[in-house]
């Protein structure tokens, strides 16, 4: 995988301070703060070492106003102190509510090649940890730049009005310092990244046990997955020794290195105040104040780094065309124009796709397993960029349209109809977040769900539990229909809704989507020979293409692919629904799960 692009360091912190909004009034004032106290340090640390060469001189009355001119200046440190650090917590915890916001929504919206090379338990770990370290920075970060960079300009200056041949050799020590405390931290940050990585293994074998709790029970892979879970733990164990050992290492060398500029400076500011060309008081000045020059700099570059995080790419290319592009038919809703895809590594899952749908029509896409069906969907979602061909979406190429405006233009209704903690109400919602009560229950009465949900124990405000475990599959697939329905696409894709479902869920779904089809453009993966029966064209794909497309008497009429199919899949799959509605009932029935 490419390494992710760098982020220029001022526009990351112009983005965080749009995600502020009306916090930036107090980031101004932290700031404000934070350069008055800065100023207020250095007229400290000048007033201490003149009451220090009071002292050695003897000069009682000078001696005291220098104490007192210190002790002022300190106090007038402290009300600075107070503003910046209460500022820049209400700035601080503002801004991150609003980048988690920001980072729930960007999760939502990556593209899902990522997500797919890259495990669940993998992003969460790094979220987290990344959130942490922004958290950390935004609560002193920017202020602390700011502050660290005055501080060290007002020392530095300071010092050469000390001494500018002292000042001279010290902050030639300075840079000579950080290079070899960068030398020294490198392999620690790498360490570092490896043991992030393997918390994220951790987690998302965690969330793997977890997520398919009934699987790992029924099959007895508890241990097998306690075993890996254990090699994972033993890696984050190793990982982090070794990131102790190399932070202990480079401490002690950053403790050696880091002394080494100072003994420098103070043997040479010790000769010239023996020489008489340096008070004492100054040269205790100058030894404190060059603290305020190498700390303040050396903090400088991780706050830096945490701004200048690797980003994401966050828009896909355009396709790359082999040849002349066609245009688009303005009869076609949908129209594929030699579209080839292949997912990174493979060969092409999609080969020449050439296929057009009209406005208002049904069309049931059948195939072999493995034919390009599923990947059909995704590219019209917006999933993937096409490596070659076009896909028009209501006369426009899916390059020109943006991810959210493309969404708008379909509902999706799955065969696994994946539902949201929460109660029967927000899921349909979901559909339409701004849509009224009156509005949500008139689609659910659509969709055949209004019966159920009455008898519900809280009604529509009932929780369906997570990934809607506590509905059965019927009713799960109902309230999809609902949140489609209210959404009010003009495009359907429908992957089979009812192929999983007994005979009497899958009336009642089936029915819900006929009502919903009428008059709208509709694509359906089939498996039920009552699918292709209603469909206005069925478009059989194989191998990535279109191989045969017709109606359901013109392709059985041809003895081709359609019609082995139809032998060995469709027919088979009737004889079973034909043989759950003769089969007696046993047990509670399906829609009275709760």
């Amino acid at each position: 995988m490419a390494e992710p692009e760098r982020v220029p360091v001022w526009p990351a912190i112009g983005r965080l301070l749009h995600l502020a909004g009306r916090k930036q009034g107090r980031l101004s004032a932290a700031l404000l703060c934070a350069l008055l106290q800065a100023g207020v340090t250095i007229a400290g640390n000048l007033s201490l070492a003149r009451a220090i060469d009071s002292v050695l001189a003897g000069e009682g009355v000078l001696f005291r106003q220098a104490l007192l001119r210190t002790v002022i200046w300190m106090g007038l440190a402290l009300p600075p102190e107070y503003v910046r650090t209460r500022a820049v917590g209400i700035f601080s915890e503002g801004t991150m509510a609003a980048l988690r916001t920001l980072v729930s929504h960007r999760a939502t919206s990556l593209p899902m090649a990522y997500l797919e090379s890259h495990h669940t338990g993998d992003l969460l770990s790094v979220v987290n940890a990344d959130l942490g370290r922004l958290k950390a920075l935004l609560g002193h970060g920017i202020v602390a730049i700011v502050f660290r960079t005055a501080m060290a300009l007002s020392a530095l200056g300071a010092l050469f009005s000390i001494s500018w041949a002292l000042a001279l050799v010290s902050t030639v020590m300075i840079p000579l310092l950080f290079m070899v405390m960068s030398r020294i931290s490198a392999p620690v940050a790498a360490r570092a990244n490896r043991m992030q990585e393997a918390l994220g293994q951790t987690m998302g074998l965690a969330q793997d046990g977890l997520g398919g709790l009934m699987v790992t029970r029924v099959f007895g892979v508890a241990g097998p997955l306690d075993e890996r879970f254990g090699e994972a733990n033993r890696r984050v164990v190793q990982e982090g020794l070794g990131l102790v050992r190399l932070r202990t290492l480079a401490n002690a060398a950053g403790s050696v290195f880091g002394v080494l500029p100072f003994l420098i400076t103070f043997g040479f500011g010790g000769w010239l105040a023996i020489s008489g060309s340096l008070t004492f008081g100054r040269l205790v000045a100058f030894i404190n104040m060059l603290n305020h020059v190498a700390v303040p700099l050396g903090s400088l570059p991780p706050a830096i780094a945490v701004l200048a995080a690797p980003q994401e790419p966050e828009r896909y290319p355009s396709p790359t065309a082999g040849a002349a592009l066609p245009a688009p038919d303005p009869a076609l809703q949908i129209q594929f124009a030699g579209a080839r895809f292949g997912f990174d590594g493979s060969g092409d899952v999609i080969q020449g796709l050439d296929l057009g749908v009209k406005a208002g029509s049904r069309v049931a896409i059948v195939g072999p397993s493995g034919g390009g069906k599923s990947t059909l969907f995704r590219l019209l979602l917006g999933c993937y960029p096409l490596r070659e061909g076009v896909l028009y979406i209501q006369g426009r190429p899916l390059h020109a349209w943006s991810l959210e405006a493309l969404l708008q233009q379909f509902a999706y209704i799955p065969q696994d109809c994946h539902l949201y903690a929460g109660s029967v109400r927000e899921n349909i919602r979901y559909g339409r977040p701004g849509a009224s009560h009156a509005e949500v229950e008139e689609a659910a009465r659509a969709a055949n769900a209004a019966g159920f949900v009455r008898e519900l124990p809280a009604g529509y405000d009932t929780p369906v539990g997570e990934r809607g475990a506590r509905l059965s599959g019927g009713q799960r697939q109902r309230v999809a229909i609902a949140r489609a329905l209210l959404r009010d696409a003009p495009i359907l894709l429908l992957d089979e809704a009812t192929s999983a479902l007994g005979s009497e869920s899958a009336g009642l779904v089936q029915a819900a989507l006929e009502r919903f089809m009428a008059g709208r453009t509709t694509l359906a993966i089939a498996h039920r020979l009552s699918s292709i029966e209603n469909a206005d064209r069925i478009c059989v794909i194989a191998e990535g293409r279109v191989v045969e497309q017709g109606s359901q008497a013109e392709l059985l009429a041809r003895e081709g692919l359609f019609r082995r199919l139809y032998d060995l899949q469709f027919a088979d799959a009737d004889v079973e629904a034909a043989a759950d509605a003769a089969a007696p009932v046993a047990g509670p029935q399906e829609d009275g799960a709760l």
